[in-house]
């Protein structure tokens, strides 16, 4: 064997180390740069009316331009799964969306209820408490139900829907809407449901339809008893997260929070004010400073 051999094999490692090393230190560069914020798509169930949250996020971040879009829950749902440059403004945080989206906690909101013809109340099974055993009456395929497709009522509840769309229940029904749901009371007022599957204070949007309040009932659904957390949801992407970090600081301040407080009472009544008052002051508290979205 030539001498100069061990002197070639070890020059060609060290150019191979130096070349490994110098993609490595190029391939990190990259990972560090991170995509620019000049504009964010706001996903709004209509824009008539800018989101509150959204004008005061476009107060504290002048230099970036915030354009409403109007879309409904599926297909705002559906960009953000896409990875598109855009953000919702009041998404459920759940472990599932969690997978897709990062998220800013911005409200809390009362647990879902279940809204049913008063006429059907005597076959809605029920727990020792009174509340709607949502579990049953899937099961038992007696009465029909409606929800808003592309809404979230929190880890419990969107678990049972799924396994029911996926065994294909014949007496529940996902329904498209515009906005975020708000004409679902439709449904019920023309007998085309039983009962939906909807937010606290389904009772007073009904009233608003010229309906009588008393041919319905409004109860609580077993096991849906935490409040569920709001929060600005954009994509799990690198843009997603350079936006939901400036997102975050810019509602982590003493005047954030003080905004969110003042939204919340647009958001609850004074008797859901009152009834999520401990958990409402340790948010506030909390989201006085940045809280590491994720």
């Amino acid at each position: 064997m030539s001498r100069t051999a061990p002197f070639r094999r070890l020059f060609g490692l060290a150019v191979l180390v130096s070349v490994m090393l110098g993609w490595g230190q190029a391939s990190a560069e990259t990972k560090q740069a991170p995509p620019s914020l000049d504009h964010i798509v706001w996903l709004q169930g209509s824009t008539a009316r800018l989101n509150p949250i959204v004008a005061f996020l476009k107060e504290q971040m002048p230099g970036i331009r915030h354009e409403p879009l109007d879309t409904n829950a599926v297909r705002s749902w559906q960009m953000i799964q896409r990875g598109e440059p855009a953000c919702r403004p009041s998404t459920v945080r759940t472990r599932a969306r969690e997978a897709e989206a990062y998220f800013a906690d911005t409200l809390l909101a009362l647990p879902p209820e279940l809204v049913l013809r008063r006429d059907k109340l005597n076959l809605l099974p029920r727990d020792a408490e009174g509340a709607a055993d949502l579990g049953r009456l899937l099961e038992q395929k007696r009465l029909r139900g409606a929800y808003a497709r592309g809404r979230s009522f929190g880890d419990m509840i969107d678990a049972l829907l799924a396994a029911q769309q996926k065994n294909k229940n014949p007496m529940l029904a996902d329904y498209a809407t515009v906005a975020w749901g708000d004409r679902m009371r439709d449904m019920l007022a023309k007998d085309r449901t039983d009962y939906l599957i909807d937010a606290p204070g389904a009772l007073a949007q009904l009233q608003k339809l010229g309906l009588a309040a008393e041919d319905y009932v409004s109860l609580p659904i077993h096991g849906a008893t935490e409040p569920l957390v709001l929060g600005i949801a954009c994509p799990r992407n690198p843009w997603g997260r350079v936006a939901i970090q400036a997102i975050d600081q810019a509602l982590g301040t003493p005047a954030g929070a003080a905004r969110l407080r003042e939204i919340t009472k647009d958001w609850l009544d004074a008797a859901g004010r009152e009834r999520l008052a401990p958990q409402l002051e340790q948010f506030f508290q909390r989201r006085s400073k940045p809280l590491n979205p994720g």
